[in-house]
């Protein structure tokens, strides 16, 4: 029988359920390691500002003056470093606050964060706890796009220092096994969004998220960088190894491959050295200048390389105000958590041929220090 995980429900229920074994891991979205978040934070992160020290002056391969070239070097390689001019975090992890600009909207030194850009979370308490308790047979690791299929606690939304708060609510069903069957998202509306249906393989593995409109004239929906139509066959689906890593994703729609992420893993250690995105679309964000992209990753998730593949022969990878090499080149230094506190970017060769074009800095508080 079908137990319908509602707020008020889910406290008394979810002490009754036995789960399998099989089903071990935290299903709750990790806030601080997300691709969707584009957040890859290690240990008890309470703060981070993020920052440029340094930008090449009389940038070499600008197409437009230097401030609108300035401009997009930074919007190229806003995946690499990270959401947010700031962040800061509860001692659960959970997203509290995150701003997008500083006060002179730069990006440049640590200036003051401009509250107006600001964000401000707040959980239900009782369905944070109650949501804590369902589990999946794993959760994959970043920067694996596993989001859809996580569990969301309901919160909520204060933008920009706005009277007006944004309640986000999310639902779940479960079976007799503790497995999710239905996600109901009802954003932030009484009507709901979106009711997804999880699907899973004979390993019991989540292969597949049928996704379906809930609304009469829905906004389109978003996955992997670009956005769809409520087609008929709309979902998500997963693949995975004899690891249960998955090793890839695939968004299909309207008869048609969307988009797809596939992840390649280091033989000997558990991390993804090679994410490969295709999107089909040119409705992709503005650092996806070509359909299909490769991001390599070292030990600790961060890109060390981001590859534009050319659709044909002697492509022009223009940027805005910028032309582009056809990789991108990361170094960073690390402290002790493994986090990095300085990313040197190389735009016009490799690091060992190259002076860095850009130099991020990251200033990063603890809750043990």
């Amino acid at each position: 029988m079908l137990k319908e995980i509602k707020y008020i429900l889910l406290l008394l229920m979810l002490g009754q359920i036995t789960y399998s074994q099989v089903f071990a891991e935290d299903a709750m979205l990790n806030y601080k390691r997300s691709s969707a978040y584009i957040n890859n934070y290690h240990g008890p992160i309470k703060s981070v500002y993020r920052y440029y020290t340094y930008v090449i002056d009389s940038i070499p391969f600008a197409t437009s003056s230097s401030i609108n070239a300035r401009n997009s070097i930074m919007l190229q390689n806003r995946i690499a470093l990270g959401s947010g001019f700031y962040n800061h975090f509860d001692e659960d992890g959970r997203l509290k606050e995150s701003v997008r600009m500083d006060i002179d909207k730069s990006y440049f030194g640590k200036s003051d964060p401009n509250y107006k850009t600001s964000s401000i979370y707040n959980y239900d308490e009782g369905d944070w706890k109650a949501k804590n308790k369902l589990k999946l047979k794993k959760q994959q690791m970043y920067p694996v796009n596993d989001y859809d299929f996580l569990v969301k606690p309901n919160h909520n939304l204060q933008y920009g220092g706005s009277p007006d708060i944004l309640y986000y609510k999310y639902d779940y069903t479960i079976d007799d096994n503790g497995r999710i069957l239905k996600e109901i998202n009802y954003g932030t509306s009484d009507v709901a969004f979106t009711e997804t249906e999880y699907l899973y393989d004979d390993n019991n593995n989540i292969k597949r998220l049928n996704i379906r409109t809930k609304q009469t004239d829905p906004i389109p929906f978003h996955f992997l960088d670009t956005e769809s139509g409520f087609c008929p066959d709309l979902h998500i689906a997963y693949e995975y190894d004899n690891k249960d890593r998955m090793t890839q994703v695939t968004y299909y729609g309207c008869k048609d491959t969307l988009a797809f992420e596939k992840y390649v893993y280091h033989p000997n250690k558990e991390y993804v050295t090679q994410r490969t995105r295709y999107i089909k679309s040119s409705m992709r964000g503005v650092e996806h200048v070509t359909p299909t992209m490769i991001f390599y990753h070292n030990e600790n998730g961060d890109i060390i390389e981001k590859k534009f593949v050319r659709s044909y022969p002697k492509q022009y990878l223009g940027a805005r105000y910028i032309a582009l090499r056809e990789s991108i080149y990361y170094k960073y230094e690390y402290d002790k958590y493994n986090n990095w506190v300085k990313c040197y970017i190389y735009m016009e060769g490799r690091p060992e041929e190259s002076k860095p074009t850009a130099i991020a800095q990251r200033d990063l508080e603890y809750y043990d220090s």
